[in-house]
């Protein structure tokens, strides 16, 4: 993956190397941009390729994640987690299942700010009612910070339950994707730890 070694090192001890220092290749792969910059034998040409590799992993996920007849909660948010955890901006995503709870829609909602992000129940209920969902989960990121939900995340997710219960949705989840790995609402806990 890494093509070749550099500054007099050989590929097998580069890879070796990284590897110890960030526990495994999600890892790897997940690392920012500039933390990647600062080890000696990356340059551009192998943190894009880095970058890309993460980009065709979570591609092949969500195509697979799709194509299944019931939607793997826990793809769903191994997916959330690798799109969402080098973002620097918070970002809110809709992710609609039919009754059969195949995947309908995976859609990015609304991109914030460093520490918010604004969505109105108005356009989560309208793309709701668009896909014909019969279950629903949202999510968003607390980039570089806890994923402990706000006081703001519960009421959402509370807000949004009751909503779309009146309209015979079900909101599964909502999920807070942080350093630490993926929180649940609906559970009140880490699920997946990173």
């Amino acid at each position: 993956m890494l093509g070749s070694g550099g500054h007099g090192r050989d590929v097998e001890i580069l890879s070796k190397e990284l590897l110890l220092q960030f526990s495994s290749i999600i890892g790897l792969v997940n690392a920012p941009s500039s933390v990647l910059y600062k080890q000696r034998g990356l340059g551009k040409a192998k943190i894009a390729m880095l970058s890309a590799l993460r980009e065709i992993c979570n591609r092949i996920k969500l195509k697979n994640i799709i194509h299944q007849s019931d939607a793997n909660i826990e793809s769903i948010m191994e997916v959330l987690y690798l799109k969402l955890l080098k973002e620097v901006r918070e970002c809110f995503y809709l992710i609609t299942l039919a009754p059969d709870r195949t995947l309908i829609n995976f859609d990015l909602l609304a991109r914030g700010g460093l520490s918010e992000v604004g969505v109105h129940s108005r356009d989560i209920v309208k793309q709701v009612l668009d896909d014909s969902a019969k279950y629903v989960i949202i999510a968003h990121n607390h980039p570089r910070q806890s994923c402990e939900p706000s006081r703001e995340d519960y009421l959402l997710f509370h807000q949004l339950q009751n909503l779309l219960l009146q309209l015979e949705v079900t909101l599964l989840d909502h999920y807070v994707i942080g350093k630490e790995g993926v929180f649940s609402c609906a559970e009140k806990r880490i699920l997946l730890n990173h």
